[in-house]
């Protein structure tokens, strides 16, 4: 099966106070953290979508800059972002990927979560599938590659991937020892959780 991985990362996080992607993390920046374990999983392929600050994000990237594609309508929202990604993973009439994982830059999660949910996908014949933490659906989305079409058109005003999901109902993978596929990186408050979760350090 193969698989691709597109990470949003063009938000303006306002309530963080500085950009999400260039948080301290395990070392490195978050959205390099999150692009090893990308590169770890079984993904085949990985586009990271880029907007707000895009340039010093995409330095902070270095030779991995290679994967990053720019969205000039992200300040239309996160819709905006995943519609450029999708259409990234066909560009030049090339073939969609059989699974499409959709990350946020601010819900991290790690490489084996990422291949048990495509395993999940291969196996199950669901269209959707999303890991669940205590009843409560979680991160990442792991899609069918038949539903990119329905990725490039989303849009704010047609409610993104929430309408995707509400069309085709995921499949959820019940992991009820990860609490980390719940995380959600809003606020300053929330890092010290989230990296204790992650084993990773500040800085």
């Amino acid at each position: 099966m193969t698989v691709a991985a597109i990470i949003l990362a063009a938000g303006a996080s306002r309530r963080m106070g500085e950009p999400k992607p260039l948080l301290p993390w395990g070392g490195r920046t978050l959205l390099l953290w999150e692009l090893d374990e990308a590169l770890r999983s079984c993904a085949d392929e990985i586009v990271v979508v880029l907007g707000n600050r895009s340039e010093a994000v995409r330095r902070s990237l270095g030779e991995a800059a290679r994967y990053v594609v720019f969205n000039q309508r992200w300040p239309q929202g996160r819709a905006t972002s995943l519609a450029k990604g999708a259409a990234a993973l066909v560009v030049g009439g090339r073939a969609a990927p059989e699974a499409i994982v959709v990350q946020n830059v601010d819900q991290p999660t790690r490489a084996d979560i990422i291949d048990t949910l495509v395993a999940e996908l291969r196996t199950s014949g669901a269209d959707v599938v999303q890991p669940s933490y205590r009843g409560k659906a979680g991160h990442p989305v792991v899609l069918r590659g038949s539903l990119i079409e329905e990725l490039i058109g989303a849009t704010e005003a047609s409610l993104g991937l929430r309408a995707v999901l509400d069309r085709y109902p995921a499949r959820l993978v019940a992991m009820d020892d990860e609490p980390v596929v719940r995380l959600d990186l809003d606020t300053p408050d929330t890092l010290d959780e989230a990296r204790q979760l992650l084993g990773v350090a500040g800085r």
